[in-house]
């Protein structure tokens, strides 16, 4: 075998004589040191730029609260009153509130319309990624006409055709739209939908949760270690479930039997001692033996035997009563306040015949009324979560969860087209799984959803993730093109802002800060889940 000859004497010259501004050593190092300098010149001319421009707006837009000019003073201007409303919010909110908390409000509008889109924007477009791949021509060819109409069209052009078009297109309150006659009304004024309301007994019942998801895992340790041993299934999934749902009914009727706090306050002339007495009353004012005959009346009379009730507006009590006159069909007329003592003041006035709250409020309102002992407080069962199901009330809905208009027309326009995005992504993740995988699937006897989820999906994950990520990101950074309906997110807060105080400059900042933090926060979270889903996948 040959050896390798040592460079010669000569060579070793040659090499030593290469000039400086030859040497790639030396070369590399000044341009290091150059890319350096041109860093720093780019920083000190955005500086320069930036104090030209603020010397343009002015000290005004920097000054302290004693009168003073500092830059550290740039946003004091946001404790001071907004003076604008905001049509939908998640916190009360009113004029008189601060730019910060405007500000802060139109981040959660911001938030929710876009946790929302994600959640669904992932089951429409994993439906229709698979559905673009299924052998049904009609289910195929759907699927691809919805992704190419939705895909080739701008958002801003659905958002108008969805929220002009079809949201306002809607009819009425007084017609609204019941599908199936269940209580979801769509009208012109947004959607409403049922929704949950915790009771004081729910802590009771929050705590039996607690219990049942400790014992869940206990089971699930006991038999996974009893598998280890034996080497036999014993289906930890079924019994887990069964013990939560087991403790967590128990916990359910325990909350409701403890529970001693709702209540009715009722004069004693009205003969009402207990919940089951209405019925009685209600049978004697209508002249019938059953309550069920009551369809049998014209709506005036029925009306005219309602019983009258006043409630603190979107209450705990209102819910929890409501539901239970509708369980026993019995009529009822409702007068809604803001405060208590002027829900006492109609009932002293004989507006309503019972007043419903916690037991402890009626107690203190009953202490004020000229003869307390003539009015009596009945007691009234709860469940830990009642419904509050919207219901039509003359010419407007009560009750429910109501999704404004321009949420509503921003939340599916983000779903439809995000979706289709998504729906692209997820039929190329699982093209991306070879055929053989799917073969021996089937091979084995799995059914179609079971190679889709236990095979191919977890396999097309390494390919869905990153682009899912992009998908994620602009979703949440298009929520601000709801301004163009209407919709009061973090863009629409802020511009209104602008136009008031006129701090551009400020919040633009804020604006960027909370985008970046948000695109920061979903990048590690999916990003993280990518790295995992490799490792398990090794």
């Amino acid at each position: 075998m040959a050896q390798a000859v040592p460079p010669s004497q000569t060579e070793l010259q040659a090499k030593q004589s290469v000039p400086f501004w030859r040497d790639i050593r030396v070369l590399g190092v000044f341009g290091q040191i150059g890319f350096i300098i041109l860093v720093i010149l780019l920083f000190r001319l955005l500086g320069t730029n930036f104090a030209a421009n603020v010397n343009k707006l002015g000290e005004a837009q920097f000054i302290c609260r004693d009168g003073t000019f500092s830059y550290l003073c740039a946003f004091d201007f946001m404790s001071s009153e907004a003076g604008f409303d905001i049509s939908d919010t998640m916190l009360d909110y009113t004029n008189t509130d601060s730019y910060w908390f405007a500000f802060y409000n139109g981040i959660l509008n911001s938030l929710r319309v876009g946790l929302l889109a994600l959640v669904f924007t992932t089951f429409v477009g994993l439906f229709v990624g698979i559905a673009r791949l299924s052998n049904n021509w009609l289910l195929n060819k759907v699927a691809l006409a919805y992704i190419e109409l939705f895909r080739n069209t701008p958002l801003l052009l659905q958002l108008f055709f969805i929220y002009f078009a079809v949201i306002l297109g809607l009819p009425d309150i007084k017609e609204a739209i019941q599908p199936f006659g269940l209580p979801f009304f769509l009208a012109n004024r947004g959607l409403s939908i049922p929704s949950p309301q915790l009771t004081s007994s729910a802590a009771v019942w929050i705590a039996f949760l607690i219990m049942a998801v400790i014992q869940f895992q206990v089971i699930w340790i006991i038999l996974g270690r009893r598998e280890e041993k034996t080497g036999r299934s014993s289906n930890r999934w079924a019994w887990g479930i069964f013990g939560f749902l087991l403790v967590a009914g128990i916990g359910w009727f325990v909350a409701g039997a403890v529970s001693n706090t709702e209540g009715l306050l009722t004069p004693k002339a009205s003969r009402i001692r207990e919940f089951e007495d209405l019925e009685k009353v209600m049978l004697n004012r209508a002249g019938l033996d059953f309550l069920s005959d009551l369809d049998t009346l014209p709506k005036e009379e029925v009306a005219a035997i309602s019983f009258k009730l006043c409630v603190l507006r979107d209450s705990p009590s209102e819910t929890n009563i409501t539901r239970m006159l509708r369980s026993q069909n019995i009529p009822y007329k409702i007068s809604r306040f803001d405060r208590i003592d002027k829900a006492t003041e109609a009932y002293v006035e004989g507006k309503c015949e019972a007043i419903a709250a916690s037991k402890s409020v009626l107690a203190s309102e009953r202490a004020t009324l000229e003869n307390a002992a003539a009015h009596l407080i009945v007691d009234i069962k709860e469940q830990p979560i009642v419904w509050n199901v919207p219901v039509l009330e003359g010419l407007n809905i009560a009750g429910g969860s109501r999704l404004r208009p321009e949420f509503t027309a921003l939340l599916i326009g983000l779903t439809l087209f995000y979706g289709a995005s998504l729906a692209e992504i997820v039929r190329a993740g699982i093209l991306s799984v070879g055929k053989g995988q799917s073969e021996a699937a089937r091979a084995l006897g799995l059914t179609e959803s079971q190679r889709l989820r236990l095979v191919v999906l977890p396999q097309a994950l390494k390919v869905i993730i990153p682009p899912l990520i992009g998908v994620y990101l602009s979703l949440m950074k298009d929520t601000s093109l709801g301004i163009a309906i209407g919709f009061p997110d973090m863009y629409m807060v802020s511009f209104t802002t602008m136009n008031q105080s006129g701090r551009a400059l400020q919040l633009m900042v804020l604006m960027m800060l909370v985008y970046l933090t948000i695109s920061l926060v979903f990048s590690l979270i999916l990003n993280w889940y990518n790295e995992r889903a490799k490792l398990v996948e090794r």
